[in-house]
């Protein structure tokens, strides 16, 4: 059976997976051909892997329905990350299943003696959890989450940190992705993860609870802004913490904890984000700190996420786009007057991507350069004051030279905003920027909105 009619024909969970699983396979089965004596064993799996994306990208310019779309949007994110990893093996010369680079990648294998799913990564090995998911998304990983490049990697650090039974705690700016890798990990894993957004109002017995929830349904906690906790509750919860970990090393299925006896699931884990610097934060007590692995995280690199979101979206030039995109929001940041409803973020950049996807879709013989400079010119106009207009407009010329695109028209609904105006006895504005262009404006902005 091809792959795209084994992509349409299963469930969303079961793809993702199946990939994993494939993926893993054919790797070690190209280390197993370069010890056999094909040199070229890896560079034709990176062929391969490129051409199945081609195709992927190919699917998601048809008319698929929403939840196959959601699908192949899902797996071109994991296969891009797939044959980035080749393609990187390729470059390095890995040839061997026991070097490090192929070791510390997450490796999805189907175990016929337990007759399950076992995820490696490391020394750490993690049975697949099967809680239901569906298609909610998937984090692009880039060298933030994944450290490819730069030694340690925040996947890394909290797989080991579970294997040895400890919880995991990145930390860094606001926009940095701490919660979102963890809760990636966990979908990677299929475990139920819940984020906790903490305050000055958890008390230890609320800690308590949620702890002896988590623990006895195998969950992850994610405990957002960990650090605004009240100190003396942190070193209440430092000795709950404590109380579970030495549970999890001695195998424990049940386990006194807070007055009770409960079940112990050995899949539990507990995480916690901070933010550094911030007022209104404490310093986490020692004892406490001994209790998580920490991992800094920095500023994502937003040129590779636009490239494999718009990628995902089915543009084929989406490196050469995506280096404009960031370079124009960067120039924006810069050069526009700074007001407090202007936003240039990773946010900003996925409802323009989103909205470039389905211009595409609804255009498909236009050019990609002028379907993203439509979609940048009618996401971020509507939002800027008068002043920063031409300049804005300004930067996309140099950006997308000779391109021009005029405004669609929405037959019915300039015709009655035009009418009513003539009709008010006000003067009818037409040009861009003017008054019915404002109205339409505010249509448009709506229903991104709302898709």
């Amino acid at each position: 059976m091809p792959r795209s009619k084994w992509i349409e024909k299963c469930l969303g969970m079961v793809t993702l997976s199946g990939s994993a699983i494939w993926w893993t396979w054919e790797t070690e089965d190209v280390f197993r051909r370069v010890r056999g004596g094909n040199k070229y064993a890896m560079k034709e799996l990176s062929s391969k892997l490129t051409n199945q994306l081609a195709d992927l990208t190919s699917m998601v310019r048809r008319d698929l329905g929403g939840e196959a779309r959601k699908k192949v949007n899902t797996l071109i994110i994991t296969d891009v990350h797939a044959r980035d990893i080749i393609e990187t093996f390729v470059r390095d010369s890995v040839m061997d299943a026991r070097e490090f680079a192929w070791e510390s990648q997450l490796r999805y294998y189907w175990d016929r003696t337990a007759d399950d799913l076992m995820i490696r990564q490391c020394t750490g090995l993690f049975r697949y959890g099967f809680e239901f998911m569906g298609l909610n998304g998937r984090l692009v990983i880039t060298a933030l989450t994944d450290r490819r490049d730069h030694g340690d990697r925040c996947y890394m650090t909290l797989t080991t940190a579970l294997t040895y039974r400890l919880g995991g705690a990145p930390a860094g700016p606001a926009g940095t992705g701490k919660t979102e890798t963890t809760k990636d990990l966990a979908k990677s894993m299929a475990l139920l993860c819940v984020v906790f957004n903490c305050g000055e109002g958890l008390d230890y017995k609320a800690m308590g609870s949620i702890f002896s929830g988590l623990v006895q349904c195998g969950a992850w906690g994610c405990f957002d802004e960990f650090n605004r906790i009240e100190a003396e509750v942190l070193s209440v919860v430092s000795s709950q913490i404590r109380q579970i970990q030495e549970a999890l090393k001695n195998g424990l299925t049940r386990f006194p904890f807070e007055g009770k006896e409960i079940a112990l699931d050995e899949r539990s884990g507990i995480f916690i984000t901070m933010n550094p610097g911030y007022a209104g934060r404490t310093e986490l007590p020692d004892n406490l700190k001994a209790l998580f692995r920490p991992v800094t995280m920095v500023v994502p690199d937003l040129e590779q996420i636009c490239e494999i979101m718009l990628f995902s979206e089915g543009f084929d030039t989406a490196k050469v786009l995506a280096k404009k995109m960031t370079v124009l929001y960067k120039l924006a940041k810069e050069q526009l007057s700074s007001q407090h409803h202007y936003d240039f973020g990773l946010r900003a950049l996925k409802s323009v991507l989103v909205m470039a996807g389905s211009l595409k879709r609804s255009s498909p013989d236009m050019s990609e350069a002028l379907v993203l400079m439509r979609a940048l010119r009618d996401m971020n106009l509507p939002k800027f004051v008068y002043d920063d207009v031409p300049l804005f407009l300004g930067l996309i010329n140099d950006l997308f030279p000779g391109m021009d695109c005029p405004r669609v028209r929405y037959p019915q609904l300039n015709d009655v905003v035009e009418a009513d105006l003539a009709e008010q006895g006000y003067q009818v504005l037409t040009d861009a920027g003017q008054q019915v262009d404002k109205v339409i404006q505010l249509y448009e902005a709506s229903t991104s909105k709302l898709s």
